[in-house]
């Protein structure tokens, strides 16, 4: 299936990596899902929900033993959703993104690379 891209805030992370399972970020609690991106959707999400904020972490997945369930949403997108906590051996890399003079979230080329 592929990779799917999950933005975190510090404090999310810091608080998941050493555990077994990711249950979610504040948003996701509140909507019964994690909520997840592709890359070509990355950059919107980041200035919908994350303006300004840094640093953050951005959390590749490897979909294939993951149910995801893919759901329109914004602009009548297909989005990435997983009704259960993420298992931390699902991700494959943790990439830190930080925020550029003119407040741009600058995402790590490897991401788009694989």
């Amino acid at each position: 299936m592929g990779k799917v891209f999950k933005v975190c805030e510090k404090d999310e992370w810091e608080g998941a990596k050493n555990n077994d399972f990711f249950a979610g970020s504040k948003s996701d609690l509140r909507d019964g899902f994690i909520h997840f991106s592709t890359s070509e959707q990355l950059n919107e999400t980041l200035e919908k929900h994350f303006k300004l904020k840094s640093p953050l972490y951005l959390l590749e997945v490897e979909t294939n033993d993951l149910e995801i369930e893919w759901e329109i949403s914004r602009n009548n997108q297909l989005f990435p959703h997983l009704y259960a906590p993420l298992p931390l051996s699902t991700v494959t890399n943790v990439y830190r993104i930080i925020v550029d003079a003119e407040g741009t979230h600058i995402i790590p080329k490897a991401v788009y690379n694989d």
